[in-house]
């Protein structure tokens, strides 16, 4: 009766449809031929046609849990649907509703007809195919574009090999993982690799299959909200997350979700490739757990070549009791993991899962390798970190070190794709001199670097107001915290002091067609560090001028160079996202100067026709990439037209010092949330004004030396600072408010 029924339904789905125009089937909307493909080219045939097409609802509407900005309301519905034939089962049978459509003012508003559908529903659908980031994704035309007219049994998942999707670096695999974009699938036997709580208390979690491929697991639905997380969808069936993030280490007898794409590798994209997001408690179904291995602490932090340092570790398993706890180490960097020293971890007093065990003492500048393996009663084994189960896994490690931290300890890693910092959340103190400054005609961020250093020298600086003071070619003294900026390593500074050391930092020549240091990560030892890209054949020349809506552009031996073959260039760009300079002219857009910053020097917008002996800046790392970023224009050297040259300070301490007095004062940070700290340089006292871009005063107040203004009231966007001092003269310069 059941099949009968079905057979009905559908026939009633061939003649509703039958009269819509332009319908076209999930599979079809999906389908791209594997030439394309195999040219890391997955765009849908359909992208930006109307269309009309039919599908099976996979998930309850009121489960997507996506806040946004930019939307009315402040979150996107979204559901995703399967084609109705073969139930949804096989390939290019997905696709993602996008919930939100533009109402006849021109603003984005929320389909919310999708919080309604419930999982197994059949709905017809009218509207504009799209491409987000390799997503291929339909947006209704608005709310009544989404009707339902029938209901069939929710398909199942579909068992998949992770290894169709990403490698073991998570880089997408076209070929062989776009058809499964937008489908209902199913992994077995993995386990979780690495765990990341990140801004919002959102989390996201790498699982590895046997063969060690790599799958992110994310949190488009409510299922994986933390419970401090913020809901944002009305029609939420909870009032909380109850998610419970978990450890590395955990094994899943399978893990169940949606296929989505977030592209990288061969398409020059910065997203995680294939991802998971599962939407239902019964899709993480956990196996036989090993002990967790957390809070792994040395004492001391920076071991000297008399001392012994003492690692530390909490150990529990869930299902069990720990059987066995071992530290291993070595001072040889070409050891097999499995031939380090094992010591025994003991039991710390006191405690029940604390334990402990000791590392002797080395000489100076040995690097010290170690990990920590636990057993259960059940002879399960876990590794922290986690990849030390191989014999040429990842280990945490420590430089011993008479004369203190160095910024090369800080930034130096074994393995630049696993590039944290061996110091990530720990409080250091280092020196460095100053290569870029805060000063309104330089960078506005602050880079410090080893004098000596060939690689692995450089660091950013943030945080304190007291940056502000800094000079290039200052030696300075920092404390701070290292963090981790979504693989960029900085230091949000505590305390800064002036040790009245000077030299001025020449910076480090690379090749700018370097693809090997592009593709294996080699340039990771030069970030944070003042660099110099040159062509040793000739000029450096401009091989795609705007390469990204960001202010990006791409420099290369010769004009015709792709992207593993060229380095990007950050310039006249500043807002939430991007923090390049105002005072080179050469950027992608001139349109730039007047949505994401005022330039201070006449914008040259970049073409091919270009080119110039070398370009000079700071490394930097953001939506894994690597970018250089100029600081002014005598950063870009011999380009072949004439740039306006700088007249600003260099430094305090060799007499080249060039209209100081025009400067007047310092903002710090830029672009600024809710803070923002004024130094004066060359006065004690005045009038300092913030203005709209239009010339309307916002805020207008007396300042003494130094002042801490709030901000938080006003709108995102760009503004004007002016400072007057006691004769009158005023000084201003531009600010961005996020």
């Amino acid at each position: 009766m059941k099949k009968q029924l079905t057979i009905i339904l559908f026939g009633l789905l061939i003649g509703h449809i039958s009269l819509a125009q332009n319908f076209v089937s999930v599979s079809d909307i999906q389908f791209v031929n594997a030439t394309d493909l195999a040219n890391c080219n997955d765009l849908s045939s359909y992208d930006g046609k109307e269309v009309t097409t039919v599908g099976i609802v996979m998930h309850d509407g009121n489960l997507t849990e996506l806040s946004s900005g930019s939307v009315n309301g402040g979150y996107r519905p979204g559901v995703h649907i399967l084609d109705t034939a073969s139930n949804g089962m096989g390939s290019f049978r997905g696709l993602q509703i996008h919930g939100v459509y533009t109402d006849g003012g021109g603003q984005s508003q929320p389909v919310t007809t999708l919080n309604n559908l419930v999982r197994g529903m059949v709905i017809e659908v009218t509207g504009t195919v799209s491409n987000y980031q390799g997503e291929t994704q339909l947006f209704p035309t608005d709310n009544s574009s989404v009707k339902v007219i029938g209901s069939v049994t929710a398909p199942s998942a579909e068992t998949l090999d992770l290894g169709k999707l990403n490698d073991n670096t998570r880089t997408n695999n076209y070929v062989t993982g776009e058809e499964w974009e937008g489908s209902f699938v199913k992994f077995s036997n993995v386990t979780v690799v690495a765990v990341n709580i990140f801004q919002g208390n959102r989390v996201s979690f790498d699982v590895s299959d046997e063969n060690g491929n790599l799958i992110n697991v994310s949190d488009r639905f409510l299922v994986q909200k933390l419970p401090a997380r913020t809901l944002v969808n009305p029609s939420s069936p909870k009032n909380a997350g109850e998610f419970v993030a978990p450890i590395v280490g955990t094994q899943y007898e399978s893990l169940s979700g949606i296929i989505m794409h977030s592209e990288n590798g061969c398409s020059g994209g910065v997203g995680r490739g294939y991802e998971l997001h599962p939407f239902d408690t019964s899709h993480y179904k956990v196996g036989d757990t090993p002990p967790s291995i957390t809070e792994v602490k040395r004492n001391p932090l920076v071991p000297n070549s008399s001392t012994s340092a003492t690692i530390s570790a909490k150990i529990i398993d869930f299902n069990g009791t720990v059987a066995n706890q071992k530290l291993f180490y070595t001072s040889d960097l070409n050891k097999s993991n499995a031939d380090f020293t094992s010591v025994a971890l003991s039991l710390k007093s006191g405690t029940t899962d604390e334990y402990e065990a000791m590392i002797p003492a080395f000489s100076d500048g040995t690097i010290v390798r170690y990990y920590i393996q636990a057993t259960d009663n059940d002879g399960n084994i876990s590794y922290e970190p986690f990849s030390a189960s191989k014999a040429d896994g990842s280990t945490a490690f420590y430089t011993i070190r008479d004369a203190g931290l160095t910024i090369q300890d800080i930034q130096y890693v074994l393995d630049p794709s696993s590039d944290a910092s061996p110091y990530r959340d720990q409080i250091v103190t280092v020196k460095g001199y100053v290569t870029a400054s805060a000063k309104p005609y330089d960078l506005e961020d602050v880079y410090i670097q080893d004098k000596d250093a060939i690689a692995w020298g450089g660091l950013r600086l943030s945080g304190s107001s007291d940056l502000l003071e800094l000079w290039r070619t200052e030696e300075v003294e920092v404390t701070g915290t290292i963090e981790e900026s979504y693989g960029f390593t900085q230091m949000i500074v505590n305390t800064v002091s002036k040790t009245g050391n000077t030299t001025e930092i020449m910076p480090i020549e690379l090749p700018v067609s370097d693809s090997a240091g592009r593709i294996n990560r080699g340039l990771e030892k030069y970030e944070g560090m003042l660099v110099k890209l040159v062509n040793a054949d000739g000029k450096v020349k401009i091989s795609n001028p705007r390469l990204n809506p960001f202010g990006e552009w791409l420099v290369a031996n010769d004009t015709g160079a792709n992207f593993n073959n060229s380095t990007k260039v950050q310039t006249g760009v500043k807002n939430g996202n991007n923090n390049s300079s105002l005072w080179v002219s050469v950027v992608s857009n001139d349109t730039f100067a007047t949505i994401d910053g005022i330039m201070e020097v006449p914008a040259i917008e970049a073409t091919k026709d270009m080119d110039m002996d070398a370009i000079i800046g700071v490394l930097y790392y953001g939506f894994g990439q690597y970018a250089l970023k100029p600081r002014n224009n005598d950063d870009i050297v011999g380009f072949s037209l004439a740039l306006e040259t700088t007249d600003y300070a260099k430094d305090t301490a060799t007499n080249n010092i060039h209209d100081i007095q025009k400067i007047g004062f310092s903002l710090y940070p830029n672009p600024a949330q809710n803070i923002l700290h004024v130094k004066l340089n060359n006065a004690t006292n005045g009038i300092i004004s913030i203005k709209s871009i239009e010339g309307k005063t916002m805020r207008n107040e007396s300042i003494v030396k130094e002042a801490i203004i709030n901000i938080s009231s006003l709108d995102p966007g760009m503004y004007v600072f002016e400072y007057m001092d006691h004769a009158g003269i005023k000084q201003s310069t531009k600010f961005v408010k996020i």
